[in-house]
């Protein structure tokens, strides 16, 4: 017996069931039903079809020379920046890495004048120093044996000076020879060398000649400040070739650099450079080029080149790296942003053949920094350029 039920309406009109429990749909609704989703299913598939041949490629190749086109509705167009090709005049910069050192006319390396024993030391490392200022006392038995020596002939002379006195008197007096007075005036004036000579021993040590009893103090040579101290009081020191201190004037400093065997000859004595250090990235140093070594490194095919720079501050300090630029004469020369540069086997650009077709184009770069390149070979002027993104090309 089927099942009936009150339909929606409220009519009590029974509807049959299937033997499952739900209403019975007709064939035809149910085909009805297919037939419609199979035709928004073709509809979207063809929507999504069309929108997929509607997008332009981003840039195609052109047979032949290589060109790359972008299409006319390719996002890429706006991506691109371009710049027209000018000749500007200026001065080529030629960079070269180099290190700060001390002007060797200006650094003194204090070596012990005797053997002996470091009594005390005087100043300490980092310390300013003036010229003439005590830096350590030296106790020298070499020193006691040079003022015996100078008080033995102070003796002499004056004993030699009695003699010749005497026998000047006595040849007076028709009592010695000339020959007698001629031996006593020889005598007297080796005493007198041999006096000069010990007084100027004691002077090249230091040693003041009112005061023999006194220890030996070196002095500086020099103003400016002590770079190091290899010494210590108590020690023993034997090595007349070994600095117990270095003392160095740093207002004027060397920066040496080292410049390739290629572009040595853009470099000239006397002219103006400049030169950026690590530690003061946004200050810029000026000098000039002092002389250029005639000796080629073989190891590194570089020659050095010597620049002079004042450095009252003292900022400058030895051993530092810095990058130096040599510039030459103001002369016409094509620059382009190094945007503009790609490297592949060579450096190239991407030069506009017609509008929206590019050519790609190897340059010569002959100097670089971080904004601009000059350009040797590859680009002439009235060239339009991309300067931005022109590695979405590829």
């Amino acid at each position: 017996m089927a099942d009936r039920s009150v339909d929606r309406a409220g009519t009590g009109r029974a509807r049959p069931r299937s033997a499952s429990g739900g209403p019975v749909v007709p064939i035809a609704a149910r085909s009805r039903d297919t037939l419609a989703a199979a035709l928004v299913a073709v509809s979207v598939a063809a929507s999504l079809g069309a929108c997929h041949r509607a997008a332009p490629p981003a840039a195609e190749t052109v047979p032949g020379d290589g060109s790359v086109t972008v299409p006319e509705k390719s996002s890429l167009r706006e991506r691109l920046r371009f710049e027209v090709v000018e000749v500007r005049n200026i001065k080529p910069r030629l960079l070269a890495p180099a290190a700060v050192e001390a002007d060797p006319s200006r650094l003194a390396r204090i070596v012990p004048p005797l053997t002996g024993q470091v009594r005390r030391l005087l100043v300490r490392q980092g310390e300013a120093v003036t010229k003439g200022q005590p830096l350590f006392v030296l106790d020298a038995p070499d020193l006691v044996a040079a003022e015996a020596d100078y008080l033995r002939a102070k003796t002499v002379l004056v004993q030699s000076e009695r003699a010749l006195n005497r026998q000047k008197d006595l040849f007076g007096h028709s009592v010695a020879a000339q020959r007698e007075v001629e031996e006593a005036q020889t005598a007297f004036e080796v005493a007198r060398e041999d006096v000069r000579r010990a007084e100027m021993r004691l002077k090249l040590l230091g040693v003041d000649l009112a005061d023999l009893e006194a220890p030996l103090t070196v002095r500086s040579p020099l103003a400016g400040q002590v770079l190091s101290v290899a010494t210590a009081p108590g020690e023993f020191r034997n090595d007349p070739t070994s600095p117990l201190l270095t003392v160095a004037d740093l207002s004027t400093v060397w920066v040496t650099a080292n410049v390739p065997e290629k572009d040595v000859e853009r470099v000239h004595v006397g002219e103006e450079t400049s030169a950026r250090v690590a530690a003061f990235p946004s200050q810029e140093f000026k000098g000039k080029v002092l002389f250029i070594d005639s000796l080629l490194d073989a190891d590194t095919r570089s020659v050095k080149v010597r620049i002079q720079f004042e450095n009252p501050a003292t900022r400058l300090k030895p051993g530092m790296f810095a990058t130096v630029s040599f510039f030459g004469a103001a002369a016409p020369t094509i620059v382009v942003p190094t945007g503009a540069l790609l490297v592949s086997d060579t450096n190239y650009v991407w030069v506009e053949k017609v509008p929206w077709t590019f050519v790609r184009r190897p340059v010569v770069v002959v100097s670089q920094d971080r904004d601009t390149a000059v350009i040797g070979e590859g680009l002439k002027p009235g060239d339009r350029i991309v300067v931005h993104n022109g590695a979405l090309l590829q």
